[in-house]
């Protein structure tokens, strides 16, 4: 198959015959791979664990009040407007829920299959710039990089957008090049956008224009700007992405205000009310990007070799597959260099809208640094298999450390816990290990070792003998079974990241009557009331992301004060209260002041109680009880 950047000369009709059956089969194998691949690890694995507290179960209970409500423009969190986030994420999970039910599979199918398409997207975007191979890497690079991976396991659009990114910029790049009709190509790009607009908010107008600006710019094109189309083009933008904001304010007067200056402007600023974040640091965050493009990372030096010489950009006669790379970099340098002057709420998913620019430049350097047979490639191949190597041995050594300790199934109890501010990084909980932990991790902890162990020294052997493809799919396997294993790690975090346990043990004594709430903001207990299937109350936890929409005249009177609890927990209905870990202390001298007898201990999981105001079970422990087997001491509230 020819490609845009293909300079060979014509050949004889039979070779040509011939050399466009291998390239057909060789774009055949390297579709159904990559679809194999991507499948199997986003699809795969969306099954399990459980939904986590926080901002995976919160949003799932968005959408599925959106189904249950049948409004589709005003979003609500347990029953409260939610004016914060854009609607087409909600949509998709909301749909899945009609055909797969309320489970974890169709709240993360939507980002499953963009994950999936992203990465036939970013293969077909370097297949058609820079040829076969150097797409076929750049879909591995796209499906196997852990920072793709870890941030699709929370209900959040950020794969959503990356997609409609991409695609937003092949397009762009097919018509800007002549390689297909301008005018479609203007306006599938103004839909694109506007489908962006409507995953993610302003950014997804925002970078897309940028990009497409300073590319203009760079290449002194601006004389050109009437093939963009860009009166029709706005036109079509207008007509996809302005309605759902215009019924949104109407239908919620106060919106724009809440959506696109406290939750789009104060949040790049850093003045968000209420402040629920933190900014991780300029460096670490840059340096983060290493990790999240692992193992791929090691051929960075190979991507940044790709820049188009400055030189060249303005010649008018630079080729397709130049004005791509320098497209790609832009459309990188536009996002990473947002959020590194506007970090006033800079989290490390943030960039991931540059993440497939990225992987494409990777797949693209690897494959010409095979090509031109570099010295360095190997080389970096051993570094890759030494870097195996020391991760084998750590983990090896934490498995043999957690020898003398026994599984407890919950391994909440041998973590280290850590100030709730620190949990802000994505990354936190790692640092939560002890080698007793590692009793409840040693099959996947094993897993991982054997396969950084081996496979990377294996796909070093390959490149040693100059077997670059081999090599390359080698260490795409390996990640393959590592994003398998750390799944199955983060399900062991289950009973300290998510609430299901509890809310399982609730649903066995959960009658219509009965109540649930949550001592706090919902944020904390959300799996509680994804899993039960209610509304909860909220005991002093009127603040945070729901403080807002509280105010409007149809909000459920859901929140409680130090004033309302008792007689809201002395009523002949059964009421449980989900205590988190970071506000044990003040849940627990609150229940000190009920009068004994009247709250017992429900079930404990995960450093997380539910108590309840009667006695359901034999024997069940009170919470006086509780507190003098935990030799707890209560200081009286504030």
């Amino acid at each position: 198959m020819q490609t845009l950047s293909s300079t060979s000369a014509p050949a004889s009709p039979t070779v040509a015959q011939t050399q466009k059956v291998e390239a057909r089969g060789r774009t055949l194998f390297y579709i159904v791979s990559l679809l194999l691949i991507s499948g199997f690890i986003y699809i795969g694995n969306a099954f399990y664990p459980a939904l986590l507290d926080d901002a995976d179960a919160s949003h799932a209970v968005v959408a599925r009040e959106m189904l249950q409500r049948g409004d589709w423009v005003v979003t609500y969190m347990n029953g409260i407007r939610y004016l914060m986030k854009a609607p087409l994420h909600y949509w998709t999970v909301a749909a899945g829920y009609v055909v797969f039910g309320q489970t974890e599979f169709a709240v993360r199918l939507p980002v499953a299959l963009a994950m999936v398409l992203l990465t036939l997207m970013t293969f077909e975007f370097a297949r058609c710039f820079f040829g076969l191979r150097a797409g076929f890497y750049s879909g591995l690079i796209t499906a196997t990089s852990i920072g793709f991976f870890l941030f699709t396991r929370i209900m959040i659009p950020e794969a959503i957008y990356a997609l409609q990114f991409t695609a937003t910029f092949y397009l762009f790049l097919r018509a800007w090049t002549g390689s297909m009709n301008k005018r479609l190509g203007c306006w599938g790009v103004a839909v694109l956008i506007a489908l962006a607009v409507l995953t993610r908010g302003l950014i997804g107008v925002v970078f897309p224009i940028f990009t497409i600006a300073g590319f203009i710019v760079a290449t002194k094109s601006w004389n050109r700007w009437r093939e963009l189309h860009f009166f029709s083009s706005a036109l079509i933008f207008a007509v996809v992405a302005v309605p759902w904001h215009v019924l949104a304010e109407l239908r919620s007067p106060g919106f724009f205000w809440s959506y696109f200056i406290n939750e789009h402007l104060n949040r790049a600023l850093g003045t968000r009310y209420p402040p629920d974040y933190d900014a991780v640091p300029l460096l670490l965050w840059w340096v983060a990007h290493l990790a999240w493009l692992f193992p791929w990372s090691i051929f960075v030096g190979f991507a940044l070799k790709q820049l188009p010489h400055p030189r060249t950009w303005w010649t008018g006669n630079m080729s397709a597959s130049a004005q791509a790379r320098l497209l790609l970099f832009i459309w990188a340098g536009v996002i990473l260099g947002f959020f590194s002057v506007l970090g006033g709420s800079r989290m490390e998913y943030y960039s991931f809208g540059a993440w497939p620019a990225l992987a494409i430049l990777l797949g693209l350097g690897l494959a010409r640094a095979e090509q031109s047979q570099s010295r360095w490639l190997p080389h970096l191949q051993a570094v890759l298999a030494g870097l195996g190597l020391l991760i084998a041995a750590a983990l090896g050594y934490m498995v043999w450390q957690s020898s003398r300790f026994h599984s407890t199934g919950d391994i909440s109890s041998l973590l280290k816990m850590h100030e709730n501010n620190f949990y802000r990084l994505s990354m936190g909980h790692l640092f939560d290990l002890t080698p007793q932990a590692f009793a409840d991790l040693r099959a996947p902890a094993l897993g991982v070792a054997i396969l950084f162990g081996a496979g990377f020294a294996l796909a070093w052997l390959l490149q040693w003998k100059k077997r670059g493809l081999a090599a390359s799919l080698t260490v795409a396997l390996a990640m393959v079974g590592f994003m398998s294993f750390a799944n199955m790690a983060l399900g062991s975090f289950s009973p300290r990241l998510s609430s299901k346990t509890l809310a399982l043990d609730i649903n066995k004594y959960l009658r219509p009557q009965d109540k649930i709430a949550i001592y706090g903001e919902f944020d904390a207990g959300s799996s509680i009331a994804f899993y039960c299937d209610r509304r909860v109350y909220l005991y002093n936890g009127r603040y945070d992301n729901l403080e807002f929409g509280s105010h409007y005249p149809d909000a459920p009177k859901i929140f409680l004060k130090d004033a309302d609890f008792p007689a809201f927990w002395r009523q002949p209905a059964r009421v449980f209260l989900f205590v988190q870990p970071e506000l044990r202390q003040q849940a627990f001298s609150r229940l000190a002041l009920l009068p004994p007898g009247s709250v017992w201990l429900l079930a404990e999981h995960g450093g997380k109680q539910v108590f309840v105001n009667q006695q359901v079970i034999p024997d069940q422990t009170s919470f006086e009880k509780y507190l003098q087997t935990h030799d707890l001491e209560i200081a009286a509230p504030k």
